[in-house]
């Protein structure tokens, strides 16, 4: 305790503190997605998506790490399975730790890569060095003189504005190519999690910007156990856990568990926002899970 009160006390220490918290950057999740990088390092094979499920009433409780691993893989065979010019290159819009990529390239595909995350950034070029070009910016900002016969986004169209996207991919896209989106759409006006786009409003774009929706599937059923494993997870061992700390700091410093109530419940309150974006329930109620192949008209 005299050891922490002397570091509140020290002008020196108080200084260094403030010039810290000046010195960085506000955290934009495009550019540092701190919460993916941590999944990045539970999995092991690059994969940030949710996975797709043969089995849609497996049990959570029943589900390994491996499976969840499967079913990503699983996930990105069938994106790859929708590509028919395969001897046209194709772009990985928001590609994480390339996963995706990666396989492309397996099956002999022509790849490029895009995300705004510098982590993710960095990573892929440890990684995959040379292997395939990655763009390091928001795709709201990309341009390029090549074309694609193949664009795809997986599970990354929900963090692009939905008119510059249609804009680009305008540009970008060969004729006939194809634009591959797999991710999930809000159904509902109300609702805690506001991630996504509107469903409807998707649909209008579409026809609006004339683009043909050429194949359409929802598998929210199929992406279901992977919700439920992380809910489960959470509830069952991290909820514990943190409650479990707070006791223990509780009885083991009880001056410092008082002076950090305000942070306790600031902790306590971005926590239940966390578990409530997690909610199977609360997803089912106001969201789908669509897979769509576009064609422009």
């Amino acid at each position: 305790m005299n050891k922490l009160l002397k570091n509140f006390l020290n002008p020196l220490k108080i200084v260094k503190a403030i010039k810290y918290q000046k010195n960085q950057k506000k955290h934009v999740k495009e550019r540092k997605d701190l919460e993916l990088m941590l999944y990045s390092q539970i999995l092991e094979n690059d994969s940030l998506h949710y996975g797709y499920f043969e089995n849609k009433d497996i049990a959570p409780e029943t589900i390994s790490i491996k499976q969840i691993e499967d079913a990503q893989l699983k996930y990105l065979e069938i994106i790859i399975g929708k590509i028919t010019k395969k001897d046209l290159a194709i772009l990985d819009v928001g590609c994480g730790m390339g996963a995706l990529a990666n396989l492309l390239l397996k099956n002999n595909l022509k790849v490029e890569a895009l995300t705004p995350d510098n982590n993710q950034f960095e990573y892929i070029l440890k990684k995959y060095g040379n292997k395939f070009l990655c763009h390091n910016l928001k795709f709201e900002d990309f341009s390029s003189e090549k074309k694609f016969g193949t664009v795809i986004n997986a599970e990354s169209f929900q963090y692009i504005n939905l008119d510059k996207s249609f804009e680009i991919l305008d540009k970008i896209l060969l004729d006939n190519g194809k634009w591959i989106i797999v991710d999930y759409f809000r159904i509902k006006k109300e609702g805690k999690n506001k991630s996504g786009h509107f469903l409807n409003d998707f649909i209008k774009k579409t026809i609006e910007k004339n683009w043909k929706i050429s194949y359409v599937k929802d598998i929210t059923e199929n992406i279901m156990p992977t919700l439920k494993f992380v809910n489960m997870y959470a509830e069952r061992i991290l909820k514990p856990v943190i409650n479990y700390a707070s006791e223990k700091l509780k009885y083991k410093k009880p001056w410092l568990y008082n002076i950090s109530e305000d942070l306790r419940s600031s902790v306590d309150k971005k926590f239940d926002k966390e578990l409530s974006g997690i909610d199977p329930n609360k997803f089912l109620e106001e969201k789908k899970y669509m897979f769509f192949v576009l064609e422009k008209i």
